[in-house]
């Protein structure tokens, strides 16, 4: 069987010039019949790699290829395995980096930089969308169409397998919150340590914001806060009295029940941030932390309630939120987290023993005439506005479909970054790409039928064969 190699390009000559030969020793190496098809998109519009793509693979079935890998530039093959599959198959598992240790994955659902396909199933669904201009998302879209096609994906289970009940409160994501008295709870000369147990729900990403987060916990102002974004990512953030950030976030995540925790270490001038009782990580401060004296109070379930704009509305449940005048440590957190829903914080259990440093306690299935009641005894109980009781059978996991992959290793050529630099997208167009993807595509609001190869329109204006290599120039 014959593969078709499809490259899409634009600006990268060095790299190419490395791939092409890296790649063709490679595959002539491993005895692999093959076609290489570069399609360089020669305009001066946004990069479109979903297009350029199908117009690689309508190349490639020309030239007879009976399957095909979708292959980034910048990837270069040490081991991999480019042989038929009936099944798409994600082969950009592991990396070297080119001046750097290797790197693995970093996100359960990612289906790019070198994926294969048979014709017959990259037929069936139509192919990539055309519609994605700049970076990103067009390979969530991929993933997507063979869902929707109900082409055979891989399964994983995420969170903790336990089938258990989550009691909380559902907060709506746009007047739902919970208010409380701040008194004495914070005092950044003092360690303290932050704990919230939540569920968000999917993203519902907002046209008008640059980025959306849904706060879970914030003391208002500079916000001081433990949030999920529409990043995919779970974060904390901190500031110091010259008004800069501080921020920790985890790796790209599906949402699910995670318990998330925020400490501050006084003596150290340090945060620490655990996911499921697993340190993130630790940023120290040069600075004093602001210390938010004029507030009178703080919030689950959103930013603060006193502005405008930016709000910053949870959506989702939240089941415990604590407060401990302590630095609580990774073991014990990890307690925590392994007894979800079996132990009250009020007592010590197994590597737990800080229940006696406790300022503030809600079980939010433990509540009156609207007031959370705070179970530490300190007499903090809580406003509730607009929230409602919800119990959820086996809340603590979700399952999301994943591409099958096949382990191999490639060198990734070092180049600008592209996706998210820490703050927010390096293209604005990846904003586009995600509104288009999170509230038409994952919302069935867009029929994928209608765009793809079937409606791929594009001018060649060069091309290029010698022998098994060829490069076509193409207007989108």
């Amino acid at each position: 069987m014959k593969l078709g190699v499809i490259v899409p390009y634009k600006n990268r000559e060095s790299h190419l010039k490395k791939f092409t030969s890296s790649t063709e020793k490679y595959l002539c190496d491993k005895k692999i019949d093959y076609e290489i098809i570069v399609v360089e998109q020669s305009d001066d519009k946004p990069f479109n790699r979903g297009k350029l793509l199908n117009i690689g693979y309508i190349k490639a079935k020309s030239l007879g290829c009976d399957y095909v890998v979708f292959h980034d530039v910048d990837m270069l093959p040490i081991d991999v395995d480019y042989s038929f599959s009936e099944v798409p198959l994600h082969l950009a598992t592991h990396f070297e980096l080119e001046y750097e240790k290797a790197k693995n994955l970093e996100f359960d659902d990612y289906f790019g930089g070198v994926t294969l396909f048979s014709n017959f199933i990259f037929e069936k669904i139509n192919g990539y969308s055309n519609s994605y201009w700049g970076w990103g998302f067009e390979d969530d879209d991929l993933l997507h169409r063979c869902n929707q096609k109900n082409i055979p994906l891989n399964k994983k289970l995420i969170g903790k397998k336990e089938s258990k009940r989550i009691h909380g409160l559902y907060f709506n994501g746009k007047n739902s919150y919970i208010k409380i008295p701040k008194k004495e709870l914070f005092d950044f000369k003092k360690s303290f340590s932050v704990l919230i147990s939540f569920i968000p729900d999917n993203i519902v990403a907002n046209p008008a914001n640059e980025y959306d987060e849904y706060t879970a916990f914030s003391i208002p102002g500079y916000d001081m806060n433990i949030s999920y974004n529409s990043y995919r990512r779970y974060k904390c953030d901190i500031w110091d009295i010259d008004y800069k950030p501080t921020s920790i976030n985890t790796n790209i995540l599906t949402e699910h029940f995670t318990q998330l925790c925020l400490v501050w270490d006084a003596e150290n001038k340090s945060i620490l941030f655990y996911k499921d009782g697993e340190l993130i990580d630790t940023q120290k401060l040069k600075n004093e932390v602001f210390d938010y004296k004029d507030e009178k109070y703080f919030y689950l379930g959103v930013g603060s309630v006193n502005r405008e704009f930016n709000n910053n509305w949870f959506y989702g449940v939240i089941s415990e939120f604590a407060i401990y005048d302590c630095v609580l440590k990774e073991k014990e957190l990890a307690s925590i987290f392994d007894n979800v829903l079996e132990n009250s914080l009020l007592e010590n259990f197994r590597a737990y023993k800080s229940s006696k440093y406790l300022k503030l306690y809600y079980d939010c299935k433990f509540y009156k005439n609207e007031k959370l009641i705070d179970l530490s005894g300190n007499g903090n109980d809580a406003e509730i506005h607009n929230c409602h009781f919800i119990k959820k059978d086996n809340a603590l996991h979700t399952e999301i479909f994943v591409p099958f992959r096949r382990e191999s290793k490639f060198k990734l050529l070092s180049h600008k970054l592209n996706s998210w630099n820490g703050v927010g997208w390096v293209h604005k167009e990846t904003r586009i790409n995600q509104l288009r993807f999170l509230n038409e595509i994952k919302q069935g609001l867009y029929n994928t039928d209608t765009d793809g190869l079937n409606n791929c329109k594009y001018k060649i204006i060069g091309e290029v064969s010698i022998d098994k290599h060829h490069h076509l120039s193409v207007l989108l």
